[in-house]
């Protein structure tokens, strides 16, 4: 059962810094929630989580927003594990579905990105001026309510606005070391234990 989610097209972002971005994209409606709870008798619980998408012709904003966690940031270095920390990712496959790029973010915007096949299989890391194209805004709202704006370059998951008009993705909440260990998902996943590059279960973005 592939969801489908809509990415709102606002060319009127261009130009605009990343606060007046996530302000805009705050008040915009929620495109999705990430609330599968794949594995609910190891991993029962999960914060609340809900994204909002857009894009212009150049670069493609999610704005992720989590309310029930405090957002717990070890990580300060791109690449590093920052899934052990308070996590939102996204996942977006190729156009032609045989490979896919995965972007991790702790709540600070620390990213982890690669481009692969499967989880061990053809993985290359984004190198370091790939990684600084990548815009990151984190807020820290209240206590345990933090959101995250990211910025994607189009150009960087090689994204044609003249002819595609979707692409596969999957986007997910974890912490594997926070208090409360969790591994939600967008569009539900049926494995027996937890596995987010499993392509097979992504859902679709419509550009």
């Amino acid at each position: 059962n592939m969801k489908t989610i809509k990415s709102t097209y606002l060319p009127e972002l261009v130009g605009l810094s990343l606060a007046k971005i996530d302000a805009i994209m705050a008040t915009t409606p929620v495109a999705g929630k990430i609330d599968q709870i794949n594995w609910p008798d190891q991993y029962p619980a999960a914060p609340q989580t809900t994204f909002t998408l857009a894009h212009t012709d150049q670069m493609l904003y999610v704005r992720y927003e989590v309310k029930g966690e405090v957002p717990l940031s070890t990580k300060t270095n791109d690449l590093e594990l920052v899934n052990e920390d308070a996590c939102v990712e996204i996942f977006i496959a190729d156009a032609d579905n045989t490979h896919y790029w995965n972007f991790e973010f702790n709540a600070a915007g620390v990213c982890n990105a690669s481009h692969r096949k499967e989880r061990k299989v053809d993985v290359v890391r984004l190198n370091e001026e790939q990684l600084q194209s990548i815009k990151r805004f984190p807020v820290q709202l209240c206590a345990a309510h933090w959101s995250l704006l990211v910025g994607i370059p189009l150009t960087l998951i090689e994204f044609d606005n003249a002819r595609e008009h979707a692409r596969r993705a999957n986007l997910y909440k974890c912490g594997d070391k926070t208090p409360m260990k969790h591994y939600a998902s967008w569009n539900s996943i049926e494995a027996p234990a937890p596995a987010f590059h499993l392509p097979e279960f992504f859902g679709e973005i419509q550009f």
